[in-house]
């Protein structure tokens, strides 16, 4: 069945509230003693967790629920009483002499998360004044990050093209094998977010005004600063991955000029990146699910053994229908010690390997489950290596079982497309960013130069590849919006190739029992200090990322022996 059940979660109303009651009791009432306050917090931020993806999910299912928007504020108002609370804590730690704080995290209790305070009371020091932290905390929940729920609301009220589909449903479209069909549902997707541009520009320069608001009181000049402190990454490893990037473009571009040739065409439209080469046959989901679970059982039967649990027990909601949420993810349940992935399913090769994507964040987050709450909360850019490995085992197996040539070249289209989206989309989103944001601080930025400068992006990203653009692409991809994730962009690419770096490992043998490790370790340190222990490489350094973009230009060399022997 490819609907969810959230009734293990929360059974009825009044347990919902239950919890909700627990962490304002706790945000109130703090332990008088600080290695109390500590615990406790860590009990909090678990259930809260627990109340935030619940109430993430019932959104996504349908953005249209008032209830569950009323939910949703209630708990917006209560993360930001949350996170004052972390950062009171923090800034506690940070007062403490150095002697002092050294005992308090040897303690028995406390020793296991002693990264975790150490990293708080490090935030709190490069944070503003207590009183002003206080007054942000209070604004955030109704502000800021309503700001990010009025998007999910206006959003789930469009409708694209004449059968009226929603977002979901236009993206997968994107994807299919008919040009004619790609092109149609481009055009209507383009003139939809025209006549909507104005009021989504306007949320999101309420949200990039905000936030360039916070940094100035904290005395952060350069808006990559906090993304890639929440990411345990130094700019000396964001720098050597983009630079390796930069090096390995010519691969990839000779990749989309293959495929325009493949397609019959000069340059590949922005909707022909991402179309098969063939027609290909629609994938139950059934299918799709059951070539999963043989390919992660043939890499690491444990991984096989929680996805196929995930699906008997309906953790997955993939159901293709009108009025949900646009995209995918995956969401923990610490308390309950389950996920949920939400997609919308219709059967093309990309929603199969994003199944397997998703199913890859639900094994990591079934590997710490064990572990103290704050040891569970990896930072996006290693969460997503582990989903983009469970992408990678699917797909690279897949491709080398497939005996017909027209076969094989399709699922290494399929491989590439990937590809070229970690590299080129993304970075073309983070430079979007990296410029809004210059832009913002002189003064709001109309629909009109938000559509210049993301045209402007895509064909740096691209290097100019593709015949046409979407200006529109700030409008209708919904991490721009997101309050919770400054620059959701970059860390998918971090993940990517680290992911890349660990597959490479794994075909040594017995790897599944050090994949597990790797991924126990992804809230305890740095990224840098992560892959220096389980891969023995230094980020900061080019060659690892040179060496793992490398194993994926080859990939570029075999599409094209293969195109031209087809």
């Amino acid at each position: 069945m490819s609907t969810w059940d959230l009734s293990s979660i929360y059974s009825t109303d009044a347990a919902f509230e239950q919890d909700i009651a627990f962490v304002k009791r706790v945000l109130c009432n703090p332990g008088k003693d600080l290695k109390s306050a500590i615990l406790e917090l860590q009990e909090a931020a678990k259930i809260l967790k627990q109340l935030d993806s619940y109430v993430f999910c019932l959104i996504a299912e349908n953005p249209s629920d008032s209830s569950a928007q009323a939910r949703e504020g209630e708990f917006s108002s209560l993360q930001a009483e949350y996170d004052g609370a972390h950062f009171v804590l923090g800034f506690r730690l940070s007062e403490l002499e150095e002697e002092t704080f050294g005992k308090l995290i040897q303690d028995p209790e406390l020793s296991p998360i002693a990264f975790i305070l150490e990293e708080m009371c490090d935030f709190a020091r490069k944070k503003a004044s207590k009183q002003t932290e206080e007054v942000i905390n209070a604004l955030t929940g109704d502000g800021y990050h309503g700001l990010w729920s009025l998007y999910q609301t206006i959003t789930s009220k469009i409708k694209i093209g004449p059968k009226q589909l929603s977002m979901g449903q236009a993206d997968n479209l994107l994807h299919d094998s008919d040009q004619a069909v790609r092109q149609e549902i481009f055009a209507d997707y383009n003139e939809t977010m025209k006549k909507e541009a104005d009021l989504l520009a306007q949320v999101l320069n309420r949200i990039g005004g905000f936030r360039l608001k916070v940094y100035e009181q904290r005395g952060w000049e350069d808006p990559l600063y906090e993304p890639l402190y929440l990411n345990r990454m130094k700019k000396e490893t964001f720098d050597a991955m983009w630079g390796a990037i930069q090096e390995a473009k010519p691969a990839f571009e000779r990749y989309l000029k293959s495929k325009a040739e493949l397609l019959g065409v000069e340059k590949l439209s922005w909707c022909d990146v991402a179309a098969p080469l063939y027609p290909t046959k629609e994938i139950p989901y059934e299918e799709g699910a059951k070539l999963i679970l043989e390919q992660f059982e043939a890499f690491h039967p444990k991984m096989a053994v929680f996805s196929k649990n995930a699906m008997e027990k309906r953790w997955i909601e993939a159901e293709d229908r009108p009025g949900k949420a646009a995209g995918g993810f995956c969401v923990s349940f610490p308390k309950s010690q389950e996920s949920r992935i939400f997609m919308t399913y219709k059967g093309t090769p990309n929603n199969v390997t994003t199944l397997a994507h998703e199913l890859g964040h639900g094994y990591h987050n079934s590997c710490v489950e064990h572990l103290p709450y704050f040891l569970q909360q990896a930072a996006m850019n290693v969460a997503e290596a582990a989903s983009t490995f469970g992408e990678m085992v699917v797909i690279d197996q897949t491709i080398a079982k497939a005996a017909d040539p027209k076969e094989k070249l399709q699922l290494l289209d399929d491989k590439l497309q990937r590809s070229v989206s970690y590299f080129m989309n993304l970075e073309a989103r983070l430079l979007f960013e990296i410029r809004f944001y210059a832009k913002r601080k002189k003064g709001f930025v109309p629909a009109k130069e938000l559509c210049i400068l993301m045209e402007e992006a895509q064909k740096e990203a691209y290097n100019g590849a593709l015949a046409d653009w979407y200006p529109y692409f700030w409008a209708s991809k919904l991490h721009f919006y997101c309050t919770y994730v400054p620059f959701y962009n970059f860390p998918y690419t971090f993940g990517y190739l680290l992911s890349n770096g660990l597959y490479a490992l794994s075909k040594e043998g017995d790897f599944g029992p050090k994949f597990d490790g790797f991924l126990e370790d992804t809230a305890q340190m740095s990224v840098e200090d992560l892959a220096k222990k389980h891969l023995g490489v230094d980020l900061t350094k080019p060659d690892f990322w040179q060496a793992s973009l490398q194993l994926l230009t080859q990939d570029v060399d075999t599409f094209q022996n293969l195109t031209a022997n087809i």
